[in-house]
């Protein structure tokens, strides 16, 4: 079971000499488990996510397309993944209903003129939409159970925890916490997880000043949310824009002194659950 990044970056992609150790493509991770693949956002990293899909000696994929919210830095890159396009593959997308629309009618306003001449109808590949809700509680697959739950993000956003035999991932990106606090219950929602992918957008000293109320996390709370829920590795992700890789491995030493055991989400970053230990080496960016 491998966990896999493709794009880390926040608000919009930011291509660039100041961004490829990291890379600045929006945010979309996969975890993939017995031949099934499961899929986070589809900001503008799902693009390579495709190719890499495609790339594979498979006739076809099933999967699971999991937006947290509709934000275009999350949905952006949708139009582009080639595995979509075939009809052979079978992904169930799911997503919240927002101000009576279902996700069918909300993606499709992006995919439809003057804004993109492919409709949303030609990704025959996405067979199914699926509505979720906050606190919602499912088995995907026999021992394999999601859970989602609400964050504070303007128009709102769903965090997700995936549970297997092999391990658990816990998905918590565009939420603020309280100013002089921690969410308890993204605390508990995380608790004991073998991987945390958190929210690291603002530095401290960005989330207490200008960027207070902007509906993200600094780098600080999400490494003290770590050491609080008693998570194995944390990844720190959607990286500001204005963030430049150089910035982001003085991050990284900063984020140590208060979790030990966290690591810069990139778009080479791959976390292998069968391989993990207690312990693992450590790795610089």
């Amino acid at each position: 079971m491998e966990l896999r990044f493709w794009g880390v970056r926040g608000s919009i992609p930011t291509p660039g000499p100041h961004t490829t150790k990291v890379g600045g493509n929006t945010t979309c991770l996969s975890l993939e488990l017995d031949g099934y693949i499961f899929v986070f956002d589809s900001g503008t990293g799902i693009r390579r996510l495709g190719r890499y899909l495609e790339d594979a000696e498979r006739s076809s994929w099933r999967g699971s397309l999991f937006l947290t919210h509709y934000h275009w830095d999350h949905i952006q890159g949708l139009p582009f993944f080639e595995p979509a396009l075939r009809s052979e593959n079978r992904f169930l997308i799911c997503g919240e209903r927002k101000r009576g629309a279902s996700i069918e009618e909300i993606l499709s306003e992006q995919m439809q003129a003057p804004y993109f001449p492919v409709s949303l109808e030609a990704l025959e590949g996405l067979v199914t939409f699926a509505e979720l809700s906050d606190r919602l509680e499912i088995e995907l697959l026999p021992g394999t159970t999601l859970r989602t739950i609400r964050l504070n993000h303007p128009n709102g956003a769903l965090g997700y925890r995936l549970d297997t035999l092999q391990g658990s991932l816990c998905l918590i990106t565009d939420h603020e916490h309280p100013a002089e606090s921690l969410s308890k219950t993204v605390v508990d929602f995380a608790r004991g997880v073998t991987v945390l992918v958190h929210d690291a957008q603002y530095t401290p000293e960005e989330k207490r000043g200008p960027k207070a109320g902007w509906g993200h996390s600094s780098w600080e709370e999400a490494a003290l949310t770590a050491s609080e829920a008693g998570v194995n590795i944390l990844y720190l992700t959607h990286h500001d824009p204005d963030r430049s890789d150089d910035e982001l491995d003085n991050i990284i030493y900063q984020a140590r002194e208060v979790f030990p055991r966290t690591e810069i989400a990139t778009e080479s970053s791959v976390f292998d659950f069968d391989g993990f230990v207690e312990e693992p080496k450590e790795i610089k960016i």
